[in-house]
Formats: structure tokens, sequence, C-alpha cells
């Protein structure tokens, strides 16, 4: 069994990965219960979907360019794209502490 000698912070790491997954499936539904129910009011799930869309061509465009060049140009990995700054700062704490990060 892998033991972590910092399970705080591993904890920390892991809570805002599943926060991100929690709060996407949560902003789908809601989406799409609007859609279905209140057609007019679906809008209000727009701003988010165009942040996805961007995150997602954005990493896109540094996966070709690291595939072109060696390494990504704009942003970074999928983890630089996708992730929240509390995810970035839980997982710098993490290996400055000696944790995989």
């Amino acid at each position: 069994m892998n033991q972590h000698k910092n399970p705080a912070e591993l904890v920390e790491v892991l809570r805002n990965v599943l926060d991100e997954i929690g709060t996407s499936a949560n902003v789908l539904q809601t989406g799409l219960i609007d859609l279905n129910c209140n057609p007019e009011q679906a809008a209000r799930g727009y701003a988010y979907l165009y942040n996805t869309l961007a995150e997602r061509i954005g990493w896109l465009a540094d996966l070709g360019l690291t595939h072109i060049m060696g390494s990504p140009d704009i942003c970074g990995d999928a983890e630089d794209w996708f992730m929240s700054p509390a995810y970035h700062d839980a997982k710098a704490k993490l290996a400055g502490k000696g944790g995989k990060s």
C-alpha cells in the first residue's frame, strides 16, 4: 500500500479535484433541466459553457504545440487549463512538503 507522508495536503488536492467534478456535473445537470423545463432560463449556464469550451480549445492548442514543438507555449497541460487556483495552491503546498505532485 502506498502511504503518503502528507495525507492532509493530499486530501486537500483530491478535495479540489472532486470539487471541480461535482461543480461541473451540477452545472451540466442544471443546464439540462433548464433546457427541458425552462428554456428561457437556460442562458444562465452559457458563461460556464463558454469558459469550458475556451479551456478545451486552449488546451488542445497547447497539446498540438507540445506535439510540434516539444512543449506547450500558451498556458500548459490539462491541469494548467482546467483546474482551479485552489487546486494549484494545494498542489504546490503538497509538493513543498515532499508529497507527490
